[in-house]
């Protein structure tokens, strides 16, 4: 196997954060040097090169990036020796880290065994002290395509209480599933205006789908946690 490919192997199989750990302690230039080498030795490792630097603290980025610039040759003795240097970081990073997965996930693993007036209780508690983090935990308890789940009674709930422009956002681009099961609860006159509102929705409008879509979740979660309508 050669060093791209074991390389290549190595990155694919380490958690980004394991790869970040190596870079710890290593100089701007020298990372900004490995960086550049990995975009050069094939595309697999120029996908990693990008995603390392794009979870580095911002201001190392800017120093990194002030280095990429002014790098356009440099000795093949020093590269292949960083080379050998990083690997070798790496490679003692997977062995003295032991990561625990993603935070926010988690969360959302432990959370998804409690009761849902439980997780809001926490949720909201948490929101107060890392309101960041919050968003991110709830999509993972319910998501918006699991609405596709959802049975006709808690869709009807849902229907009687959404605005048409939010459910109009909230279902532009939607997986089928998902605006069928919307679609077949609505009345005849309901489903028109759904249409009329989406044709009309403009480009900043669908920028915040995602917001619509959050909205609505929000809403499902709260509703259930009430007992008005069960997540299945």
């Amino acid at each position: 196997m050669s060093d791209t490919q074991e390389l290549e192997t190595l990155l694919d199989e380490i958690h980004p954060q394991v790869i970040l750990a190596a870079f710890q302690t290593v100089d701007d230039a020298d990372a900004a040097l490995f960086l550049l080498m990995l975009k050069t030795a094939s595309d697999a490792l120029a996908a990693h090169a990008g995603k390392i630097f794009a979870q580095l603290p911002f201001e190392k980025q800017v120093s990194i990036a002030e280095k990429v610039i002014a790098m356009e040759i440099v000795e093949s003795e020093r590269a292949q020796q960083l080379w050998h240097t990083l690997v070798a970081k790496i490679k003692e990073s997977r062995e003295q880290t032991l990561f625990l997965g993603e935070g926010t996930e988690n969360l959302a693993k432990l959370l998804s065994h409690a009761d849902i007036a439980t997780q809001n209780r926490l949720l909201e508690v948490l929101g107060e002290r890392q309101p960041e983090v919050v968003n991110s935990v709830t999509e993972q308890l319910f998501t918006f395509d699991e609405l596709a789940r959802l049975g006709d009674e808690a869709i009807v709930t849902i229907l009687q209480v959404l605005d048409t422009s939010t459910l109009a956002l909230a279902l532009h681009g939607a997986p089928p599933a998902i605006r069928d099961r919307f679609v077949e609860n609505m009345s005849a006159s309901q489903a028109e205006a759904i249409e009329a509102e989406t044709a009309q929705l403009t480009f900043e409008q669908t920028q915040i789908v995602d917001t619509a879509r959050q909205s609505i979740v929000t809403l499902v979660r709260n509703f259930a946690a009430k007992g008005m309508l069960k997540l299945q």
